[in-house]
């Protein structure tokens, strides 16, 4: 076994084909779209298939969902960057406070996610509740 960590952003690439079967975006499409500096464009060798980071597969799917929307396609590619953004900072906020998940229905896949304390004192506790009810918020004063 490698010292060295896998990274799905990385290291896992896909076909112009398979990317095409999964988003249901045409190869021609996608060609056009890079063409337009919409999708970046894949390292390839001569002759051989372009292969796309994994990346690529959530870009495509977004703008396809805002082009079914009925954005333009200029639109749906501002709004899927823009989306990307925001998930970026979602997931940066989630890393930074995040401290471990209670998982207390495995079937059902409820649980309860320690999100920290919210005070320096250490006395009022976040977390988020995910059970039969739906998702929410918990606090718990120490």
């Amino acid at each position: 076994m490698t010292d060295e960590k896998f990274s799905l952003k990385a290291d896992l690439v896909i076909g112009i084909g398979d990317l095409s079967k999964l988003t249901g975006v045409s190869t021609r499409q996608l060609r056009y779209w890079e063409k337009k500096g919409y999708l970046e464009t894949p390292v390839t060798e001569k002759n051989v298939t372009r292969k796309y980071e994994f990346e690529a597969f959530y870009k495509v799917r977004a703008i396809k969902k805002y082009l079914d929307e009925g954005f333009t396609l200029g639109k749906a590619v501002e709004r899927a960057d823009q989306r990307k953004k925001q998930v970026m900072i979602c997931k940066q906020f989630v890393i930074g406070n995040f401290i471990d998940v209670l998982v207390e229905d495995e079937e059902k896949l409820y649980g309860k996610i320690d999100m920290g304390y919210l005070d320096e004192v250490k006395s009022q506790h976040l977390y988020g509740i995910v059970d039969e009810k739906g998702t929410r918020f918990k606090l718990e004063i120490d």
